[in-house]
């Protein structure tokens, strides 16, 4: 009896993890198909770099617990005890000026954010 609620919990649990990063009109792209970027700067990205508030402007493409590497795709971990994905090493964000899939708004922003061409 308590296995169909565990299979319940297994099942949801599964379909709420995140796809991995792939490649659409060869831009690395999230499971909705936004653009993701690279931080190319020195140093970690401030306010600078980022137009202001970076976690708002450029939050972290998140990795769900079972998701695995492949390739140049690994997944590194937060001091927060979540995971990123990274590309080459290189962390992965979103860009929210981004508005629908296929956007790269944030392209070459302050010559320190890129897209990620394959």
């Amino acid at each position: 009896m308590k296995a169909v609620p565990m299979l319940a919990v297994l099942l949801a649990a599964t379909s709420a993890m995140a796809a991995a990063p792939h490649v659409s009109d060869g831009r690395l792209v999230d499971e909705h198909g936004m653009t993701l970027y690279v931080f190319d700067g020195k140093g970690a990205p401030d306010a600078r770099s980022c137009e202001g508030d970076c976690e708002r402007n450029f939050p972290r493409a998140l990795a769900a617990p079972g998701d695995r590497p492949t390739g140049d795709l690994t997944v590194m971990p937060m001091p927060n005890g979540g995971s990123q994905w990274a590309f080459k090493g290189k962390p992965l964000h979103r860009g929210l000026m981004d508005k629908k899939p296929g956007d790269h708004a944030g392209d070459g922003l302050n010559e320190v954010w890129h897209s990620v061409l394959i």
